[in-house]
C-alpha cells in the first residue's frame, strides 16, 4: 500500500525525550488538502498544543473526503511517519542521528465531526493502539469490530493464557459535544470496565475553539499513558512533566560529576516527612535509555509500594541525554547516595539498586564494580551484552572480575517473556548470580502464582511471574531469575513487590564484603 498523505508538524522543542504523537482527524470539509488540514490544525489550536508538549502532530489528508478513505488513516499515518520524524534542533537520543522516538505509550487520537467518527472506529478496531482519544461532535456508527480478537500489537504473539476481544480492552476517551449523545457508543466504551477517569463526557464542550484543544491536551492527554506491559498495554493516570517538577509527590535535587549535572527526584512515602524517613532504606530506581525521569517515575511501581509499606525512600536519577554510560557515570550514584543520606538520614547499610533496560545494564555494572555501595540489586529487562557494547554504553554487563572481588551481592533479575529488546530468558545469568551469592549450600526452587505470588501477599498479577530461586540451607533466598509471561519491554508493579520482598532481607555493614540478614 502506498504511503498515506499526511500533514506533519514537529515541535521545535522536541529532543531526546520520547515524543507524544497526536493523530488529528479533521472534519470532512477540511480533510481534502494539506493546506486545508494545516489550516484546521492551526485554527483549532492543535499546532500550539503540539508545540507546548514538545509533541508531533500527524493529520491524514483524504483528497476525496472521508467517505473515500482507504485503509485505516489514523494508524496508517502513524506507521508511515514514526521512523521518519526528525528533531528540528537535531538534538535527539544518542544513536538516533536526529531521529525522534515516537513511543507507543504516548499515542493520542483527536477527531472532529466526521474525523471523530474515524477516531471512534479506530478505538473499536484497535483499542490497544492509543493511550487516549478525544472525540468532538462525532462518533462511529459501526461497532461490529468490537467482537473481533484484539490484535494486541504490543505483543503480537501472546501466550495461550492471554486472549481478549476488542470490546474487552479498555480505552481512555473524552467525548465532547454531540459525541456524548451516541448512547450505543458510550455504552460500548464503558463495558470494558476500568477506572472511572477513563471515560469522560462533556456535552457542553463543542466546536473548534483553541480553548478546547488546550483543555483536552493539558487536563487529559498529557496525563494518560498506555504502559507497554502486556499484549494490550495498561492504561494509567500519570504525572505529566509539569506535575513531576512542580507537584508535591517528588522532591528535586542534583549533583555535579565530571562537569555534568545529574538531576534526581526523591519520593518519600505518602504522609511521611523528611524527619519521619530517617533510618529507612533507600531504593535507587534507574531509568532506561530514552526515558526521562518524569516518564519513568512510577512506571515500575516503586513509588506506590513505598506509599503502601511506608518502608523505604525511592530516588530516581536522571542521566544526561537520557542514557547511562559506564566511565562517564561511574561516580554518580555514590554522590547521590551521599547527598540523600545527608539530607534524609536514610540507612546507608540498606541501599538497593534497581533499573530497567539500559538502567538494568547500569545496575549490573555498578553493583559488580562498586558492590560496597549496595546491599542487593535487581536489574529488569536487560539488553543483550552485544547491544550494550556495540552502542558504546559499556564493555560488559557484569564486571568480568566481579566474583574475584570477594563481595557478596544478592541479585534478583527480571525479564519479559516477550521482550524484543532484552533477553527474554535470563537463566543464563544463574551461574553469575550464584557465584555472587557466595554460598556453598544453595539449592534451586521455583516460585510461581500458585505457590508464592498469591493474592494474599498483595500480588495482582502473580500468575504471570515464575522465578528460579536459589535458597540457602536455611531457606533464605539468595538470588533469583524471574520471567514475566506476556511481557514486552515493560514492567508491572508485581515485579517491584517481588524484588522488594527479596532485597529488604539484606544489609551491608560499613566496609563489609558480605551482607547480613536484617532479621538474623
Amino acid at each position: 500500500m502506498s504511503s498515506p498523505e499526511c500533514y506533519v508538524y514537529v515541535s521545535t522543542r522536541s529532543c531526546e525525550d520520547p515524543v507524544r504523537t497526536i493523530v488529528l482527524c479533521v472534519p470532512d470539509a477540511s480533510v481534502r488538502s494539506v493546506e486545508d488540514v494545516q489550516a484546521f490544525a492551526s485554527a483549532s489550536g492543535w499546532i500550539d498544543e503540539a508545540e507546548f508538549d514538545r509533541a508531533v502532530l500527524l493529520a491524514p489528508v483524504v483528497a476525496g473526503g472521508w467517505a473515500s478513505a482507504q485503509g485505516e488513516p489514523a494508524r496508517d499515518c502513524f506507521f508511515a511517519q514514526r521512523r521518519m520524524l526528525q528533531a528540528p534542533s537535531h538534538v535527539s537520543l544518542p544513536g538516533r542521528d536526529g531521529g525522534l522516538w515516537a513511543w507507543e505509550p504516548l499515542i493520542c487520537l483527536v477527531g472532529y465531526e466526521e474525523g471523530a467518527a474515524q477516531v471512534g472506529a479506530t478505538l473499536v478496531a484497535h483499542p490497544s493502539f492509543a493511550a487516549s482519544a478525544v472525540l468532538v461532535d462525532g462518533a462511529p456508527q459501526d461497532l461490529s469490530r468490537g467482537e473481533e480478537p484484539s490484535d494486541h500489537w504490543l505483543v503480537p504473539k501472546p501466550s495461550e493464557a492471554y486472549h481478549a476481544l476488542n470490546r474487552e480492552v479498555p480505552v481512555a476517551a473524552w467525548l465532547m459535544g454531540s459525541a456524548t449523545e451516541d448512547a450505543a457508543f458510550v455504552a460500548y466504551l464503558e463495558q470494558a470496565g476500568g477506572p472511572s477517569w477513563r471515560i469522560r463526557r462533556s456535552p457542553e464542550l463543542s466546536g473548534t475553539a483553541p480553548a478546547l484543544a488546550r483543555l483536552a491536551m493539558r487536563e487529559f492527554m498529557t496525563r494518560v499513558l498506555r504502559w507497554k506491559n502486556a499484549p494490550d498495554g495498561t492504561l494509567a493516570w500519570h504525572v505529566n512533566r509539569q506535575d513531576f517538577y512542580l507537584g508535591e509527590r517528588f522532591e528535586h535535587a542534583s549533583v555535579e560529576v565530571g562537569g555534568l549535572c545529574y538531576h534526581y527526584a526523591t519520593h518519600l512515602p505518602q504522609g511521611m516527612t523528611g524527619e519521619d524517613v530517617r533510618g529507612l532504606p533507600l531504593v535507587l530506581s534507574i531509568h532506561g535509555r530514552g526515558e526521562p525521569a518524569w516518564l519513568y517515575a512510577e512506571k515500575n511501581g516503586w513509588e506506590d509500594l513505598a506509599d503502601e509499606t511506608q518502608a523505604f525512600v525511592v530516588v530516581t536519577p536522571s542521566s544526561p541525554r537520557n542514557i547511562w554510560m559506564t566511565g562517564r557515570d561511574d561516580d554518580v550514584l555514590e554522590r547521590i547516595i551521599d547527598q540523600v543520606v545527608a539530607t534524609y538520614g536514610c540507612d546507608r547499610s540498606r541501599v538497593y539498586l534497581t533499573g530497567f533496560s539500559n538502567g538494568a545494564a547500569y545496575t549490573c555494572q555498578q553493583a559488580t564494580e562498586r558492590p560496597w555501595l549496595f546491599a542487593a540489586a535487581s536489574p529488569w529487562n536487560c539488553p543483550p551484552d552485544e547491544a550494550i557494547i556495540s552502542s558504546g554504553l559499556g564493555k560488559y554487563i557484569y564486571a568480568p572480575d566481579a566474583a574475584d572481588k570477594g563481595y557478596q551481592m544478592p541479585f534478583w533479575v527480571c525479564a519479559g517473556a516477550c521482550d524484543d529488546k532484552g533477553v527474554p530468558d535470563r537463566s543464563c545469568d544463574l551461574p553469575i548470580v550464584r557465584a555472587l551469592a557466595r554460598r556453598d549450600d544453595l539449592t534451586e526452587q521455583v516460585w510461581d502464582g500458585e505457590n508464592h505470588y498469591v493474592d494474599a501477599q498483595g500480588y495482582a498479577q502473580g500468575d504471570r511471574l515464575t522465578t528460579q530461586v536459589l535458597v540457602d540451607g536455611a531457606g533464605v533466598p539468595r538470588a533469583g531469575i524471574t520471567q514475566v509471561r506476556d511481557m514486552p519491554h515493560g514492567a508491572i508493579a508485581d515485579e517491584a513487590r517481588a524484588a522488594w520482598e527479596f532485597m529488604k532481607r539484606f544489609r551491608r555493614p560499613e566496609g563489609a564484603r558480605m551482607v547480613e540478614e536484617v532479621n538474623a
